[in-house]
């Protein structure tokens, strides 16, 4: 009888399988070698994937949380910016009128402030909302809100706490107060001025 040395499904004598094992004659790559090769058309064992699937899912553990900071720390870049923006504009109004802008409800930009802040300036968004504080009229009357010397100042209304805290830790050469929950401001002036 003639002897096959290929792998073609059939059966062998133990003396014949321990002879190609000890020489290694199975498809020239020895008994590991062949069964690799036979493995390879019936795909991956369970205990392969499930390793690639946890190497997965550790990265994506470790990925994700830094998307959503680095998503976080960028609006929050994007806040202390838009508040800047709104500071240098009343700046640039009162350096042209002498006096500062009246009161404008949130969201609103102060009459006379929008030619001094680039194009397409928002004051709301997804996330928060600018409001332009003029309080010297409440200072006036005594109804300022309550622990503030803020006379002027520009408002960020967002109802992410951590979003706040962020903006504040950015903001570090300038006085910015919490005057409730939602709401902290950057101040302008005080009434005794700057």
């Amino acid at each position: 009888m003639p002897r096959d040395t290929g792998l073609n499904n059939q059966l062998l004598s133990a003396d014949e399988f321990q002879d190609r094992r000890s020489r290694g004659t199975d498809s020239g790559e020895g008994t590991r070698g062949g069964m690799r090769g036979m493995r390879a058309g019936r795909g991956f064992t369970l205990l392969e994937l499930v390793i690639v699937v946890t190497v997965i899912g550790i990265l994506a553990g470790i990925a994700i949380p830094a998307y959503f900071g680095l998503v976080s720390n960028t609006r929050a870049a994007q806040a202390v910016a838009d508040l800047q923006a709104m500071r240098a504009a009343v700046y640039l109004y009162y350096g042209d009128m002498g006096r500062w802008p009246n009161e404008s409800a949130a969201g609103v930009i102060p009459k006379g402030c929008a030619a001094n802040l680039p194009n397409n300036f928002a004051l709301t968004n997804k996330w928060y909302t600018l409001d332009y504080d003029n309080w010297i009229p409440l200072h006036r009357r005594g109804r300022a809100p309550a622990g503030t010397t803020t006379a002027v100042g520009v408002s960020i209304v967002c109802r992410d706490p951590k979003l706040l805290m962020r903006i504040q830790s950015l903001i570090r050469n300038a006085k910015f107060s919490r005057i409730s929950r939602t709401k902290y401001t950057l101040e302008i002036a005080t009434l005794n001025g700057f």
